[in-house]
């Protein structure tokens, strides 16, 4: 599996109320995202940054999600974003007691 850490620069002006309706405005876009697992929105409302934490099945579908169109919409939206890669080799899963590797 990848994940993928995006983070942005949010307006000062952005209260965390209005980025959560934000965030939950474009929730629906990624409930049919190829090979997209889970998404994770997340915030620092201190230091004026928020982002997402991707966990796709396969690399070949992040980069595809991840395309030109996509940094520029997430830049016209926000702000231009930042994007890591990593592989996960291992994932502890509380929530289904079970360990994936």
């Amino acid at each position: 599996m990848i994940i993928v850490v995006v983070t942005f620069k949010i307006s000062n002006n952005l209260d965390a109320l209005v980025l959560k309706e934000k965030f939950k405005e474009t929730a629906p876009l990624y409930q049919n995202a190829e090979g997209l697992i889970r998404k994770n929105y997340i915030a620092d409302m201190d230091t004026h940054h928020a982002g997402g934490v991707y966990c796709f099945d396969t690399m070949e579908n992040a980069k595809k999600w991840f395309d030109d169109e996509r940094i520029e919409w997430l830049t016209n939206r926000y702000s231009k974003p930042n994007l890591q890669f990593f592989d996960n080799p291992v994932i502890v899963d509380n929530v289904t007691g079970e360990i994936v590797a």
